[in-house]
């Protein structure tokens, strides 16, 4: 297990909580219109409208990011697990909304490589009485 104070730990935590922050104000920006209704963004999709897809955004991939980083907080048995979890959610989102929106913004390039992030940052761990490389 990784000691609190190694930096890999806090650098991975930051990518959470701000993956986690990012998704859940994302998600609340477009179910409550802070950013205008863009009918391209959803016109590929079987959306209806913005709203869907914020809640998604918020709960699922906000969500994952928030349980992994209060998992890694509390040195939870399988923190590892989540955090791996939250940031291939997080590239799957961005990887998804390039191909439905079908157009670019740079803060996508922001999110996949933060999701990455995750999951190269993630510590590997072996199962209990393990011995051996």
């Amino acid at each position: 297990m990784w000691a609190r104070t190694d930096g890999r730990h806090r650098v991975l935590l930051g990518l959470l909580v701000f993956n986690a922050l990012s998704a859940t104000i994302g998600g609340i920006a477009l179910m409550t219109t802070w950013i205008p209704e863009q009918p391209e963004w959803v016109r590929a999709t079987d959306f209806p409208s913005n709203y869907l897809p914020g809640v998604i955004l918020m709960a699922v991939v906000g969500g994952s990011s928030l349980i992994a980083a209060i998992a890694q907080v509390k040195d939870s048995d399988g923190w590892p697990l989540a955090s791996i979890v939250a940031g291939t959610v997080m590239a799957y989102w961005i990887v998804g909304e390039l191909a439905s929106i079908r157009a670019f913004h740079p803060l996508q390039v922001i999110y996949l490589v933060t999701g990455v992030l995750v999951v190269v940052l993630t510590p590997s761990t072996r199962p209990p009485g393990h011995r051996g490389p």
